[in-house]
């Protein structure tokens, strides 16, 4: 979830605030950029057909 969606589902008036309570694993940072890269590809494969 976006950041900033998860400041407004808490009500917090300051992302400072909702930055305490996001703690984000390595692992699903790594995904991440897994899948990004895999969609760039794909696109990328897209275009050279």
């Amino acid at each position: 979830m976006d950041l900033l969606a998860i400041q407004k589902v808490l009500r917090h008036s300051w992302i400072a605030t909702t930055m305490r309570y996001v703690h984000v694993q390595q692992t699903r940072v790594e995904d991440a950029g897994v899948a990004g890269t895999e969609r760039a590809a794909k696109r990328l494969e897209g275009l050279t057909r």
